[in-house]
């Protein structure tokens, strides 16, 4: 049984590669490539007390201390939903049967291309869909809702659109956020906007991390693609 479910992994993996074939295997059942100061892609999360797996759309950041930093906390987790509404669980015995309508539900649902180059406006455009997603759409000012902010920010900084970071720390800068949520996170709304702040003054230093976090050799296998402007 331990061989078959093993056996029927492997074909699940292959299935996935296959249907993206700029994605390589980054760890198992994690499928990336680098898209400008990102890494995106899919997991295949194994639910638990169950032979089932389901695909997740990823998109982490490239401008963290070090590359274990950045593959802590995606910027983006989006599951797929079928035409009922319903997250997928595909038993990976039921695999072959299954796989088409998931991935025709992934291709349509997917934020962001997988192939190619990325617009910028396309990237900001997910992360927004993002913010409106249940349970991040129920407080629109939570720090939650302004780490995503900052990202986009430091996306903007390291694609070098000035506009773009204007346009982002404007919108940081006006926005009424939620003191006592932030509270709850131990951060301070001041001293977070300050460091917003830093980070526009000290651009270098952010475009620097993402050029040395993409050395790491466990990035060198993966395809890289542009963030367009």
């Amino acid at each position: 049984m331990a061989d078959n479910i093993k056996e029927m992994k492997k074909k699940v993996a292959e299935d996935w590669q296959n249907a993206f074939p700029q994605l390589a295997v980054y760890a198992p059942h994690k499928y990336y490539k680098i898209v400008g100061p990102i890494i995106t892609g899919l997991e295949l999360v194994k639910l638990p007390r169950s032979e089932d797996y389901r695909p997740h759309f990823v998109c982490y950041p490239l401008w963290k201390d070090n590359l274990k930093t950045c593959l802590d906390t995606p910027i983006i987790l989006k599951e797929f939903y079928n035409k009922k509404g319903l997250q997928f669980s595909i038993p990976y015995g039921k695999h072959d049967t299954f796989f088409s309508d998931v991935l025709s539900a992934a291709k349509k649902q997917m934020p962001i291309p997988l192939e190619g180059d990325v617009s910028l406006k396309s990237l900001f455009s997910a992360i927004d869909e993002h913010s409106k997603t249940p349970p991040l759409s129920a407080a629109p000012n939570s720090y939650l809702q302004a780490v995503l902010q900052e990202s986009k920010l430091e996306i903007a900084l390291c694609a070098g659109n000035d506009d773009q970071v204007q346009s982002v720390l404007s919108q940081i800068q006006k926005r009424n956020w939620d003191v006592a949520h932030f509270g709850m996170w131990k951060v301070d709304v001041n001293q977070w906007l300050k460091g917003v702040q830093e980070k526009v003054n000290n651009r270098e230093k952010l475009v620097s991390q993402v050029k040395l976090n993409k050395q790491e050799k466990k990035l060198e296998k993966l395809y890289q693609s542009e963030l367009k402007t």
